[in-house]
């Protein structure tokens, strides 16, 4: 039935196809040629809506560039005039004109919204009316047509989903341009940013004359507050290098997205041709589905023929199959039914040796917690026993020797930073020298070769010159004389000298490279002496802390030592108590845990029992099914019943054979479609990257761009560290001077004056720095979304194209 289904089908199609074809004949135009075309029309309607909400969003921008320049010309006046009156009129205007920004902010958003939903209702209707066309076109038996319709308006709604992204895309420009332009300009703000900062440079300066004044009475001028302001001075300016390191670092990541929206683009051409191609596919899928059909039916005949010949003997054959089959389903139910026991048995040892072993850890658990909070304070009450004995049985003398030594290490470990500073300093000019460059040293011959990385030693060899008074300059060849390395020279020092004074050959040659000792990249020579200069002031702080304990000891010497005895007896006793409990615990967690064992193990067993008898089990059933399904199945038709499927068969050939003939011209223009996209399509397919999901030339194009942005990275590092190594040494200063007790109370003041006005420049440098970054990355952001629109206007050009084109090839159909 399902085969004359089909055939009707075939039928049916081939007499619409006559009925299309008369109608074409008589010139008129279809009912639903006239529907495609409205709904065309209505779209360009909604299109023009879409437009006129651009033109008001463009009339938004013109009045907020309008009023942006009313509020200039009142700034001009403003910063001519600054006062605090001026300053209160000012603070009132701004709040005037940010209440008509958001007025206008809200305005174009609201004229957006109302396009957007027209737009919205128009590709509604479009879809409902191409619907009913499609509907139309299938119903007259147009596929052909009906294929090029969907692909028209799969591209018109394409064009309308770019419409949307392009007016949000709009609607952010304008709203950044307002807030650009809005209610304080940045030019003002940032006048008022350096005002300030002058305003505190100036207090500075004043308090620095006083402090001057003053300190002319003081018999050594030179302070350490000097040096600390200068070292935060160099603070702030590395707050602003890093700053503007991290916008450079943004600019590139968006060169980086412009690369990958490339690759985007590449990518929906490929998925519209690798569509037309599946669409041949599927076409060429057809007719082969035809073919099968038609050579399984050829087989089909055979074996019906067969059945026919052999009617009575198959049919005992079929009844004893199915009684078997009984029997072996019935043995593997008991089967079934027994594992099953046996395997709930085994869940329920499991399920209580389970609840006994989480019993059992809960308990060492706790006792666990508790002797951890008894080791900890019977730690420090061993540790104040020992340090309070030592101290004891030392005395005072050891005390104060204890002190010294502590004092003389932190004097050497100090001295150690220092000459930790200097190799960091010297490591870093190497390395901005040349980053990737890298050291040799000599080894035992004293001289350095020719190395072409940082990890090989390369042979390279100094030869007599052919005047036998002097040596050729280095090289990778040896000379053709003899190897003088090593015996007799065992220096290129002592080898030299010989060939200078002619007691050597021309030709003889001696290799300097050969032993030479790597001594690493500049890089990690810099990474080196930043580790070490690291180490070494890490190492302050812990030596300080000594000298402090050290002192302690010496000024409490002896008070302790009976207090910590008993505070050690109590926490002993306790601590040890502890130990037998969790001893006692983990005993019974031990047996537990072989109980879950022994038990999982079992109920493993029974398990596995339980699945071989289901298994067996499904299969008896399959067998069952098998044995009944063929004998219902042979039963269903008799040598009658025979003939006739064979009869129909032969009738199904024949009418799949004509259908064959009405899909091979679907196959044919389905084939043009894919040759008209291939070349372009393959030529992206071919330069797919292999290493990643990027076209190899744009692979390429993001890995010189990703690498510039990781030496960006590398940059804001070296800044960041050395504005660490800048603050620790503000730190190692001291950011208040302690040498100040002795001088009178009015310098004292005027010191903690110029301390306060440090801040305020600090803190108006930083805030003109934060808006000058703001104000780059407002204009940045507009620079992107003006890209965007640039990007989706095109976009929305090419998908329109693609359109126009399906919808030619549509009529084109409908008028064949």
């Amino acid at each position: 039935m399902k085969h004359l289904k089909k055939l009707s089908v075939v039928l049916m199609l081939t007499a619409l196809f006559s009925v299309t074809f008369t109608s074409c004949i008589d010139n008129e135009v279809s009912p639903l040629v006239e529907a495609i075309y409205e709904a065309q029309a209505d779209l360009i309607a909604a299109q023009a809506g879409v437009q006129n909400a651009e033109a008001e969003l463009l009339l938004a921008q013109a009045n907020a560039t309008q009023a942006q320049a009313d509020y200039t010309d009142a700034q001009a006046a403003q910063v001519a005039a600054y006062t605090a009156g001026i300053i209160a009129d000012n603070a009132y205007e701004a709040a005037q004109r940010e209440q008509y920004l958001l007025q206008l902010v809200a305005t174009t958003n609201l004229n957006v919204t109302v396009a957007e939903n027209n737009l919205a209702l128009a590709e509604v209707e479009f879809e409902a009316q191409m619907a009913a066309a499609i509907a139309a076109m299938e119903a007259a038996g147009a596929q052909l047509a009906v294929g090029y319709a969907y692909n028209y308006m799969w591209a018109m709604n394409h064009a309308n989903d770019i419409m949307y992204d392009l007016l949000g895309a709009k609607t952010d420009l304008a709203n950044a341009q307002l807030m650009q332009n809005g209610d304080v300009s940045w030019e003002f703000y940032l006048a008022q940013m350096e005002g300030n900062v002058a305003t505190a440079m100036a207090t500075k300066a004043n308090l620095e004359i006083a402090i001057a004044d003053l300190e002319a009475y003081i018999a050594n001028p030179s302070t350490p507050e000097a040096i600390i302001s200068a070292l935060k001075a160099q603070n702030s300016l590395y707050h602003d290098q890093m700053d503007a390191k991290e916008i450079e670092m943004q600019v590139q990541f968006n060169k980086i997205m412009a690369i990958y929206d490339e690759a985007g683009l590449r990518d929906e051409f490929v998925d519209r041709y690798e569509e037309a191609l599946d669409d041949l596919n599927e076409a060429i899928d057809e007719k082969e589905d035809r073919e099968a059909w038609i050579a399984d039916a050829q087989e089909d005949i055979a074996d019906w023929q067969l059945a026919l010949d052999d009617y009575p003997t198959a049919l005992a054959a079929l009844e004893l199959a199915v009684s078997d089959a009984e029997a072996a389903v019935t043995a593997a139910e008991d089967a079934l039914d027994a594992a099953n026991e046996a395997k709930w048995d085994a869940d329920d040892v499991l399920a209580a040796a389970n609840d006994d072993l989480t019993d059992a850890n809960t308990a060492l658990s706790d006792l666990n917690a508790e002797l951890a909070l008894l080791n900890v304070s019977y730690q420090d009450a061993i540790q104040d026993l020992a340090d309070e004995t030592a101290a004891y049985e030392a005395g005072l003398p050891a005390a104060e020797a204890a002190l010294a030594a502590a004092e003389a290490d932190l004097a050497a470990a100090q001295a150690d930073v220092l000459v930790a500073q200097a190799d960091y300093d010297a490591k870093v000019v190497a390395f901005e020298a040349n980053p990737t460059g890298f050291v040799w040293t000599g080894g035992a011959n004293g001289a350095v070769g020719i190395h072409a990385d940082a990890t090989t030693p390369t042979n390279s060899y100094r030869e007599v010159n052919l005047t036998d008074n002097g040596v050729l300059a280095l090289s990778l060849s040896a000379g053709a004389g003899t190897d003088m390395t090593g015996a007799p020279y065992l220096t290129y020092a002592a080898f030299l000298a010989d060939a200078t004074a002619g007691a050597l050959a021309p030709g003889d040659y001696f290799n300097v490279g050969g032993d030479d000792v790597a001594g690493g990249t500049n890089a990690d020579r810099l990474e080196i002496a930043a580790d070490v200069l690291t180490a070494a002031l890490d190492a302050i702080a812990p030596l300080e802390a000594a000298v402090a304990v050290e002192q302690d000891i010496v000024d409490n010497f002896g008070d302790a030592l009976a207090a910590a005895q008993v505070v050690y007896d109590h926490q002993k006793d306790l601590y040890e108590n502890q130990l037998a409990l969790v001893a006692a615990a983990e005993a019974v967690v031990d047996a537990a845990q072989t109980a879950v064992d022994d038990a999982t193990d079992d109920l493993a067993i029974k398990v596995q029992a339980v699945t071989d008898a289901d298994n067996a089990l499904t299969d008896a059933n399959t067998d069952l099914a098998d044995a009944e399904a063929d004998l219902t199945a042979f039963l269903v038709c008799d040598d009658v019943c025979l003939q006739d499927n064979i009869d129909g068969a032969l009738a199904n050939i024949a009418d799949w054979t004509a259908e064959i003939a009405v899909i091979q011209p679907i196959i044919d223009a389905k084939q043009a479609v894919v040759d008209a996209l291939e070349v372009e399509a393959e030529g992206y397919i071919a330069n797919e990257g292999i290493l990643s999901g990027l076209y190899a030339d744009l692979h390429a194009e993001i890995i010189a761009e990703w690498q510039a942005y990781w030496v960006m990275e590398q940059e804001l590092e070296a800044l960041e560290n050395a504005h660490d190594l800048n603050a620790d040494l503000i730190s190692a200063y001291g950011w208040w001077s302690d040498d100040l007790d002795d001088l009178a109370d009015y310098l004292a003041e005027l010191q903690e004056d110029l301390a306060d006005s440090i801040v305020a420049i600090e803190e108006a440098e930083q805030a003109l720095a934060s808006a000058q970054v703001e104000e780059a990355a407002a204009e940045a952001y507009i620079a992107y979304l003006e890209a965007l629109i640039d990007t989706l206007e095109q976009r929305h050009a090419n998908t329109l194209a693609i359109a126009a084109k399906y919808k030619a090839l549509m009529d084109a159909a409908l008028a064949s």
